[in-house]
């Protein structure tokens, strides 16, 4: 579960970045927790009551307690340096106060979709102890793929059979425990049986893929229309 904070005094664009944010994560099948606060005093009294987040949008010109006066709590007073902080404002004159608080980026005002999505991503890429990396078990030993080399994920049985490059082999798992793990990394789920890895795909047909190695896989019936939309969205971010 990645865990996510909104803070903008701006109801309004606060409920457009969670929209964004929700859309997103629900077609690329991420798992999210989403929490939404309107004011800087709010968010950091729920972090100091033991409350923790993954990445924080954190609006800066708000009253009272503003964004940077947050990041700074959370960085000196908490001690946390591990929470990744994106700044939102219609300004672009802090970039020597936000130097000291370390933000993951910065994104301006109106909010861009694509801008918003790429931080999640990298938020999440950053956040992965892994560091890209698949791991696996099979009785007592634990095998690693690096991401970029997994093809495509099969489920047989109780089994999930991964084809990567140069390898192939079975452990005892779920398919949907497989797409937990790997859904960030922009890997599709296009039938109950096969999770596919975007970047392996070397052409979409109406009812399959046809992967890197040359394999052909189906696409459900149910779950055409949603593949074809993954596909432009993900083609329009790049």
């Amino acid at each position: 579960m990645f865990r996510i904070a909104i803070c903008d005094d701006d109801k309004i664009i606060g409920s457009n970045i969670e929209n964004i944010l929700l859309k997103y994560t629900k077609r690329a099948c991420i798992e999210v927790n989403i929490s939404v606060f309107y004011s800087g005093e709010e968010l950091y009294r729920y972090i100091d009551s033991g409350h923790g987040f993954d990445l924080i949008y954190l609006d800066i010109e708000m009253d009272s307690m503003n964004g940077l006066e947050v990041g700074k709590n959370i960085r000196n007073t908490l001690k946390d340096h591990k929470t990744e902080i994106v700044y939102i404002s219609a300004k672009d004159e802090y970039d020597r106060q936000l130097f000291a608080i370390q933000p993951l980026h910065f994104i301006p005002k109106p909010i861009d979709t694509h801008m918003l999505i790429e931080t999640l991503k990298l938020a999440m890429l950053r956040a992965d102890k892994f560091g890209g990396i698949f791991t696996y078990r099979k009785k007592a030993e634990t095998y690693k793929i690096p991401i970029k080399d997994i093809i495509y994920f099969e489920s047989i049985n109780r089994e999930i059979r991964i084809i990567a490059n140069n390898v192939e082999d079975t452990f005892y798992g779920t398919i949907q425990e497989v797409i937990d793990e790997v859904a960030k990394y922009e890997f599709i789920r296009i039938h109950r049986s096969y999770v596919v890895n975007y970047l392996h795909i070397s052409r979409f047909k109406y009812d399959e893929v046809i992967m890197s190695n040359g394999i052909g896989l189906p696409i459900s019936q149910s779950r055409r229309k949603e593949i074809r939309e993954i596909q432009l969205s993900i083609e329009q971010e790049e």
